[in-house]
């Protein structure tokens, strides 16, 4: 028809199938040297972004790293029973209605939380006098400090926000506090006394102690705490509440329960979270070691090669879902409540930037989001709690990144080997006369 066979001088060369094994080696091997790099990232952020030491966030809320101990709640709880003593005593009602809203987050719902809530157990105090059983009197107290701790149920205390955890409390405004301001010499030259709050068993923060500004929504900070850190308070709360002076049938191993209870819920809260976290990687890891064997030549004459394809897709999968947890728990959104304000200082733009103006230490936004990199001396100094999410979190999302490129790779590998070991295989001497018999 006019066409002419192509002679063996204008043919090209046959591949160099020595030469293209040698690149896909090169390929497994700068890719297992990727994905190593990206689940060691992966494993190490993830263990750290949700195990932050206690004492980090109670260095960023007060500038002292000191935890709530047995001493210091019961300080607190003896003011706090000290302080419903004198609201529900006033001589008139009206006395006690302006006592009882004063020290309440709403003045419509005082006898639901606050001081003065359910103001007909006016006798509960730790000797338990009310005639309520152990837990009923746990939920009572409970509710008296809901809006300030961050509790709103008894079986929530790890929802709890700073003012649990620290001893120590910032010379800041603290919201919903139920307790009076404290003396006037008590208070850093330059504050509002007015719009500070006492801190029962700890001390505020001095003029030597930077703090920084902490979002409204702290609750969400207590996910990322090492659950043997917060076992540990919540023990001392316990010991506090129901001590053996009060409650003798409580000893030392009752107490050890409560802490391991605490522990236990709160790992496993975290183990489903990290069962996503950690799918990725080790699926990542069998995907490289499929890779490998489907290198040797034995290998990749058998169903070895669509397995692994199968199973790297899985992987990439899995690796992209992982992503979706930082987003649904609240680390990058916790983050982003966060703003960078140092350059704007000396503008309207951050209110408060020098210590102890305006009865507000720490700087924020004038939209009121916290700043993230100007503590309450208005130094140039990062939010270490915030900073530690931070660095974590975007650890955790490149060690995917590298991870999926790693996959990619593999994937490119698994794809084209089994095509060409079934050329290489189809054109050998005895492959062409089996198939010249069979014709």
């Amino acid at each position: 028809c006019g066409a002419y066979p192509m002679s063996d001088e204008t043919a090209p060369p046959p591949p160099d199938r020595k030469c293209m094994y040698h690149c896909r080696v090169l390929m497994a091997l700068i890719s297992s040297v990727l994905l190593l790099l990206g689940i060691s990232m992966q494993v190490f952020s993830a263990s750290n972004l949700y195990g932050v030491p206690l004492h980090t966030m109670c260095k960023s809320y007060s500038g002292s790293p000191e935890v709530s101990d047995t001493t210091s709640f019961t300080a607190l709880i003896t003011k706090v029973l000290e302080q419903r003593e004198e609201c529900l005593t006033k001589p008139s009602q009206q006395e006690i209605l302006e006592c009882c809203k004063s020290h309440s987050p709403s003045e419509d719902s005082w006898y639901f939380s606050g001081i003065c809530v359910k103001p007909w157990l006016s006798g509960f105090s730790l000797k338990n006098d009310t005639g309520l059983n152990l837990g009923e009197s746990l939920d009572l107290f409970t509710s008296v400090l809901s809006d300030f701790i961050g509790v709103a149920h008894s079986n929530e205390y790890a929802n709890a926000n700073a003012e649990f955890w620290c001893k120590n409390c910032p010379n800041d405004y603290r919201k919903n506090c139920p307790f009076d301001p404290p003396d006037d010499d008590v208070a850093m030259p330059g504050m509002q006394s007015s719009g500070l709050c006492e801190c029962p068993g700890g001390k505020l923060s001095t003029k030597d102690e930077h703090f920084w500004s902490s979002s409204a929504d702290s609750s969400l900070s207590g996910r990322y705490i090492l659950c043997s850190d917060q076992a540990k308070v919540y023990r001392s709360w316990i010991e506090a509440l129901f001590p053996r002076s009060a409650q003798p049938e409580w000893t030392s191993a009752h107490y050890e329960a409560a802490e391991q209870r605490f522990y236990n819920t709160c790992f496993s809260r975290k183990g489903q979270l990290g069962f996503i976290l950690t799918v990725g990687p080790v699926l990542g890891v069998f995907s490289c070691i499929f890779t490998i064997f489907s290198l040797f030549k034995y290998c990749a004459t058998t169903g070895l090669p669509s397995m692994t394809y199968n199973f790297v897709l899985l992987a990439i999968s899995m690796t992209l879902i992982s992503f979706w947890p930082l987003s649904f728990t609240g680390a990058a959104g916790l983050i982003a409540r966060y703003s960078f304000c140092w350059g704007l200082q000396d503008t309207v733009v951050v209110l408060n930037a020098t210590y102890g103006a305006q009865g507000r230490a720490a700087p924020v936004l004038f939209t009121g989001q916290p700043c993230y990199d100007i503590n309450s001396a208005g130094d140039h100094e990062t939010n270490p709690f915030i900073e530690q999410l931070g660095v974590f979190n975007a650890g955790y999302v490149t060690g995917g990144v590298l991870m999926i490129i790693a996959l990619i790779l593999m994937l490119a590998i698994v794809s084209k080997h089994s095509d060409v070991v079934l050329e290489s295989k189809l054109a050998r001497p005895d492959a062409r006369g089996s198939e010249e018999d069979q014709l």
